[in-house]
């Protein structure tokens, strides 16, 4: 199905409730924004998502698509598709590959997943984004994710850096995660931020978002200090964005803040256990990647042979992440 963006007055784009899964999805986002610039779009995303939109000049409109709530169960599943066949839309993008376009009075009604569906299963979800939005006709004019960051936070950030950086070199660091299989081990986070201190002068900030992930990032502070800024706690995103364009370096686990650097350009080593680098790895020629030295890593989670508490992450040596992390600053 090729679309004539001459008849696409109005697109819907369904978007994904991961945070990570949108950023993802945001190369291929910003190529059909780029192919339809006249167009009206309207975004829905569900709550976890929506940092990855909300502040964002490319789209017109961003609405929360919350399954907890109004389009919950059946009776809003339907009330979703009459809102879509009321709504004058020409063209669906619908990012979670249901079969909703089918019911949606839209011109152009492609069905995601079956774009993708003779793809190689160990393509990078960017690339398989990126394809997907290519066989609409749509050229692709850049690869990078895409995430924009609000003027205000970049000030304010200038004005925190100007007082503390003191010519070092900035690197950002984010040990936890929301999954608690993706964690990094504070010990591991701690030594490698040291040995970038002594080495290469660097201040290290340290982010975490929720409860559980503020107390990975204040024990590795602690063991930081005074090399370290805090970072932890409820940040905003485009606030967390504005440190990151400031980093030299970016250290995390396969975490939505890994694909954040991405978008920014910021060179990031991610340390990857149970999940899948190959698919959702840091995007990019500017990063690198350290796997748990163990054979059945990845595993995607499925089930642990380690015992079912994987711990694979914890053997993960910080001399090797230190590695890959002094590689990217010799390249600077």
């Amino acid at each position: 199905m090729k679309v004539d963006s001459e008849k696409v007055k109005k697109v819907a784009v369904v978007g994904l409730s991961c945070l990570g899964d949108m950023l993802l999805a945001s190369a291929a986002l910003w190529n059909l924004r780029n192919f339809l610039p006249r167009a009206y779009f309207v975004v829905w995303v569900g709550p976890g998502g929506k940092a990855a939109v909300k502040d964002d000049p490319l789209w017109d409109e961003v609405r929360i698509y919350d399954k907890a709530g109004k389009y919950g169960g059946i009776r809003g599943r339907l009330r979703f598709i009459r809102e879509l066949r009321d709504g004058g839309f020409d063209l669906i993008i619908d990012l979670r590959s249901t079969l909703v376009p089918l019911f949606s009075g839209c011109r152009y009604t492609p069905l995601w997943g079956l774009r993708e569906f003779f793809l190689p299963k160990r393509i990078h979800e960017a690339e398989r984004n990126l394809y997907a939005v290519s066989t609409l006709g749509v050229p692709i004019l850049r690869r990078n994710l895409h995430f924009h960051v609000r003027k205000e936070d970049r000030e304010r950030v200038s004005q925190v850096l100007k007082d503390v950086l003191q010519g070092r070199t900035f690197v950002m660091m984010n040990p936890g995660s929301r999954n608690p299989k993706k964690r990094l081990p504070v010990k591991l986070c701690a030594e490698v931020g040291k040995k970038l201190a002594e080495e290469h002068r660097a201040l290290i900030g340290v982010i975490g978002y929720s409860e559980e992930e503020r107390r990975d990032a204040q024990e590795v502070l602690e063991g930081l200090k005074p090399h370290c800024l805090d970072l932890s706690g409820p940040l905003a995103l485009s606030l967390v964005g504005a440190y990151m364009e400031r980093a030299s370096l970016f250290v995390t686990g396969d975490t939505a803040a890994m694909h954040l650097a991405s978008a920014l350009g910021v060179p990031t080593v991610g340390v990857f256990g149970p999940s899948k680098p190959d698919r959702y790895g840091p995007w990019g020629n500017q990063h690198r990647v350290v796997l748990a030295p163990v054979p059945c890593a990845p595993c995607n989670d499925r089930g642990c042979v380690m015992g079912d508490d994987f711990r694979c992450l914890e053997l993960v040596e910080s001399q090797e992440v230190y590695g890959a992390c002094a590689e990217l600053l010799s390249q600077l």
